[in-house]
């Protein structure tokens, strides 16, 4: 897909862009407390990597990554703002994901994927391996990937 960049947001003035667009669609749209939403890991130099989806010239999406174990990273906060939802920037960041951690030895992806977008993140690859449950509110299942 053309016009879609997925860039690290580590310094602090591109975290700041990243943080924003998770305020705006997990604390406004979808009214997730901002006590739970952000954490000790949303700060420069901590444990997650934190990353931007650009469309065109606008900030489209954010999600950050975990390193759980040696080889597994957990995927968390994957979002894109709502005018950009449909538009196939999601499967585009998924595939960069992937891509980027193999590069650096990752053979496991995990995440919690929202009941209701289990379809997508299946589409990707991902299979689900637990009963749905309830997290920040939110009912969800929990999915994996093999590299």
């Amino acid at each position: 897909m053309e016009n879609i960049r997925i860039i690290p947001a580590a310094a602090a003035n591109k975290l700041a862009r990243h943080l924003k667009i998770r305020e705006t669609v997990f604390i406004a749209e979808k009214g997730v407390p901002p006590e739970i939403e952000l954490d000790e890991h949303d700060r420069p130099g901590g444990v997650c990597d934190h990353f931007l989806i650009v469309y065109g010239q606008k900030d489209a999406g954010a999600f950050r990554c975990l390193r759980t174990a040696e080889k597994t990273v957990r995927i968390q906060r994957f979002c894109l703002l709502r005018e950009y939802r449909g538009l196939g920037l999601g499967r585009v960041a998924m595939d960069y994901i992937r891509a980027f951690y193999i590069t650096q030895s990752a053979e496991r992806f995990e995440l919690n994927a929202k009941y209701e977008a289990r379809g997508f993140y299946e589409k990707c690859g991902y299979r689900q391996i637990s009963e749905p449950f309830m997290e920040a509110g939110v009912k969800r299942v929990a999915m994996v990937m093999n590299k």
